[in-house]
């Protein structure tokens, strides 16, 4: 037995010449023709792809806008002070024994 070094590099030089020696296809008719076959035959792209991913793709687009457009919001409503609009709505919204009073309608 030799050295793994040797061993190594007749390994080398048999692949190489295999590799040299193989039969690959020709170019021409027969050729042109299967691999014209070949590409007729692969898949549309659409068909390959299921609602999922299209939901995928799209929910990764629509994303950043929809993250941009509620930190706006919540920007905007804590510029205008929302929160103070809030105890104006409770006062006509709450129903006390004033409010039914005072109502004009309430016979």
């Amino acid at each position: 037995m030799g050295s793994p070094k040797d061993e190594k590099e007749r390994l080398e030089t048999a692949l190489a010449a295999a590799y040299r020696s193989r039969g690959g296809p020709e170019p021409g008719e027969e050729w042109e023709t299967r691999v014209m076959r070949d590409v007729r035959s692969l898949p549309d792209e659409i068909e390959g792809i299921s609602w999922t991913d299209l939901f995928g793709r799209l929910f990764w687009r629509v994303c950043p806008v929809a993250c941009a457009i509620v930190i706006l919001l919540a920007v905007a409503m804590f510029r205008y002070e929302a929160a103070s609009q809030q105890d104006l709505v409770q006062m006509f919204t709450d129903d006390t024994i004033e409010t039914v009073l005072l109502d004009p309608y309430n016979g």
